[in-house]
């Protein structure tokens, strides 16, 4: 490989620098900004007001103090994300960037993607532009501690004209969403303004708007209103100025473009061109503090040797492949024979009436193979080893919720025989409706109820099944309760659980001033080898109170698996939780309280968490990339090999998980690494173990053959969370059903 990434070095030569300050007071730092924002910058940290003047020739304003920046350094990173902002508004002073994060609309023409597509009048009206994004961080470059500037971008919808504009074109903003321009006078030349969100318009007065807040509904002008720069706004607001079928095709070009400027070999063209600029500008303020920008990607941190974990099909350990779709084709599951207990499912198929011939026919290259499909020519009974399967095919007359609804509640009423699994058609519209009016999720609601796992297809897939076969049949068979393989584990005297633990805030709305509502807690739990033990749902619970419901909902589930796996007095017990977001110090401490109530074993314990948005991107300039199976395109270029990787810092990893072969075609764009950060409280701290052990189970969902971008103790978690979410909507509906699935993967 030809390793590189959008992260340059900051250069400081000295380890001290003096810099003026004052005492903090709110009234201070105001006085200053109105003052002398013009020459001057201002930041607060701890209680004092930090000052940088532009020039050496200016008064001093506070006392001189000197500080270290290893010993200081967020006063250090304030200070430097300062100088490099109004350097860069020196050197561009047509530009007007945000401040925090540092962001700044590319001037290019062809970096507005819309703009050819439109006619002139629209064009400064409409733009989808490139927005970069400059982030200061810190990290180890060969053993010593720097700051770093890393280059990211993304692409952003405007729209230009206000709200009083929109309504006098005869375009109806009622009921669409609006937002304010949060204007600061101090910097207001300086700084663009902050788009805030604020509700949704009820009604049009006389030129004002009635906007439902979160604080209840308000007046304001429409000239101060514009509508949120989302893609459904846009989309109407195109539709009505162009016409639908021109809108539609603007926006399928558009997104044709972006593609195109997705591209890893033109982001990494652009995010050099871009390094190379901010490597030339003279960074430096009146009291002498002053850094280079490198113009070098840096790659200059510890790699960690990762392998490529092989699958196992059988407890003896003796069978064990690198794919997991050839594996299973030639040795069967896991649980074959052992502890799969259903080997001849009954299964409930819902279908309309006009789809029903071709059910029948997707259920007999189900059952027995399709010759067209690249990996299930065998079907399901000889590829997971069943004696049999049968189907009750239920046909429907419409879509109506009663009437399917009551179709299904009839065959599981009616039916001898207990159902294993349903299979029940569903469309892509059903998902425009809340989920009390879906069918998707009433009748998910129900046959958990009755403890009946549920698959759903759409009728396009029924009728041209040959690519999704596979993954279709491996999700069956992990509904059924099956382990279609796991992964082999290394003799280790030590017992090991992994934890995952997922969560989602729930808002009413984005608008400014909107409360984080409820959170819902899930546990997964995992062997050391992958393998699923069951998840554990804590209570919907307020924010405050998550973290005591999740302590009480681990308390319970270790007192499960202790007894259940018969941990012995004094036995070493690793726990290693993968949670959602870097655990506070308060929290990690309150957990190792909790696991000192099993002093009985002597347990160590992690906490590792996942960053999935972040600006970090690694290249490989030798990776010309890889031809589609089916087609020539080529996907992949200067994509780094799955398991590339770099540790920025002891206990935080950057960890490359979808490499040239993984991408899907070559539209697919460039995926960046994960951050693996693992919690400095931690009395469990190997990175090398814990790096590997997380990409060894991005190969164990059985939702589909590929590796995942998160390991599957953490995707579970949030799979559980946002389908209870969803099925909280209906009436009757609670988690308690689920009891009795909990070893199995019902939620895939």
């Amino acid at each position: 490989m030809s390793l590189t990434s959008n992260i340059f070095p900051v250069e400081i030569p000295f380890d001290e620098f003096q810099i003026q300050r004052v005492s903090y007071s709110l009234e201070n730092l105001e006085s200053f900004r109105k003052n002398f924002n013009k020459d001057y910058s201002f930041f607060r940290n701890g209680d004092h007001i930090y000052i940088s003047p532009s020039g050496s020739e200016l008064p001093i304003l506070g006392e001189l103090v000197k500080i270290n920046i290893n010993k200081d350094p967020q006063i250090a990173g304030s200070l430097i994300q300062h100088i490099l902002f109004r350097a860069f508004k020196d050197k561009f002073p047509e530009i007007k960037p945000s401040f925090n994060p540092f962001t700044f609309p590319s001037v290019r023409t062809d970096h507005n993607l819309i703009h050819d597509e439109l006619p002139e009048r629209l064009r400064n009206i409409i733009t989808y532009k490139k927005l970069n994004e400059i982030d200061i961080r810190r990290a180890t470059i060969n053993g010593k501690k720097k700051f770093m500037l890393v280059i990211s971008s993304s692409y952003k919808w405007a729209l230009r004209q206000n709200c009083r504009k929109l309504q006098e074109s005869g375009f109806d903003i009622t009921t669409l969403e609006v937002a304010i321009l949060k204007r600061f006078e101090s910097s207001k030349e300086v700084v663009a303004p902050l788009f805030q969100s604020i509700g949704r318009v009820k009604e049009i007065v006389s030129g004002q708007a009635i906007v439902e807040t979160n604080k209840g509904d308000e007046m304001h002008d429409l000239t101060s209103l514009y509508l949120n720069k989302t893609y459904d706004n846009i989309k109407l607001f195109l539709e009505f100025i162009l016409g639908g079928p021109k809108a539609e095709s603007v926006i399928h070009n558009v997104k044709q473009r972006e593609y195109t400027r997705n591209d890893p070999a033109v982001l990494y063209k652009e995010i050099s061109q871009l390094a190379s600029v901010f490597s030339k500008l003279q960074f430096k303020n009146g009291d002498g503090f002053c850094f280079t920008i490198e113009n070098k990607g840096s790659v200059d941190f510890p790699k960690l040797d990762i392998d490529n974990p092989k699958y196992l099909f059988d407890i003896s350990l003796s069978k064990t492949h690198t794919s997991p779709i050839k594996g299973l084709i030639e040795y069967g599951p896991y649980d074959y024979g052992k502890f799969f207990e259903i080997s001849h499912p009954k299964v409930l198929v819902i279908c309309h009436k006009n789809s029903a011939g071709a059910f029948t026919q997707f259920l007999g290259r189900l059952k027995d193979g399709f010759r067209e499909s690249p990996n299930f020519t065998k079907g399901f009974i000889a590829m997971y080893r069943l004696h049999n399967i049968t189907f009750q095919l239920v046909e429907v007359d419409d879509y109506k919720v009663t009437s399917f609804m009551h179709n299904i509640k009839r065959s599981v009423e009616k039916s001898e025989e207990s159902f294993d699994i349903a299979i029940i058609e569903t469309k892509e519209e059903f998902k425009k409706l809340s989920p009390d009016q879906d069918i998707y999720w009433l009748s998910k609601a129900y046959l958990l109820q009755q403890g009946i796992t549920v698959q759903y297809i759409k009728e396009m897939n029924v009728r041209d099944p040959k690519f999704i076969l596979d993954s279709f049949a491996l999700q069956m068979y992990a509904k059924l309760g099956g382990t279609p393989w796991v992964l082999p584990s290394s003799p280790n005297i030590a017992r090991e659980i992994i934890v995952g633990v997922g969560s989602t805030l729930i808002r009413n709305n984005i608008y400014a001033g909107a409360q984080q509502h409820k959170v819902v807690g899930i546990t997964t739990f995992f062997n050391a080898d992958g393998k699923y033990i069951f998840s554990n749902r804590s209570r919907e619970v307020v924010y405050s109170d998550y973290f005591k419901e999740l302590l009480d909902s681990l308390k319970g589930s270790i007192d499960i698996i202790s007894k259940e796996q018969g941990w012995n007095d004094g036995e070493i017990v690793r726990i290693i939780f993968h949670v959602f977001k870097p655990m506070k110090d308060l929290e990690v401490e309150v957990v190792d309280k909790l696991i000192a109530q099993y002093s009985r074993f002597e347990i160590k314990f992690a906490f590792v968490s996942f960053g999935e948005n972040h600006p970090y991107l690694l290249f490989d300039l030798n990776q010309q990339g890889v031809s589609s199976k089916y087609s020539n395109v080529i996907k992949g270029k200067f994509t780094p090999l799955r398991g590339t990787n770099l540790l920025l810092e002891p206990g935080v990893c950057l960890l490359q998980l979808k490499g040239p072969t993984d991408v899907i075609s070559g539209r697919h764009g460039f995926t960046g690494p994960l951050v693996v950060r693992i919690h400095s409280k931690s009395t469990f701290t190997d990175s090398v173990y814990i790096v590997q052990q997380v990409f060894r189970l991005t190969n164990i969902s059985y939702r589909a053959f590929k590796a995942t971008q998160l390991p599957v103790s953490l995707l579970y978690a949030t799979f559980i969370t946002d389908q209870l979410n969803k099925l909280n909507y209906i009436v009757g509906w609670d988690p308690i059903f689920i009891r009795s699935l909990r070893n199995k993967k019902w939620f895939l």
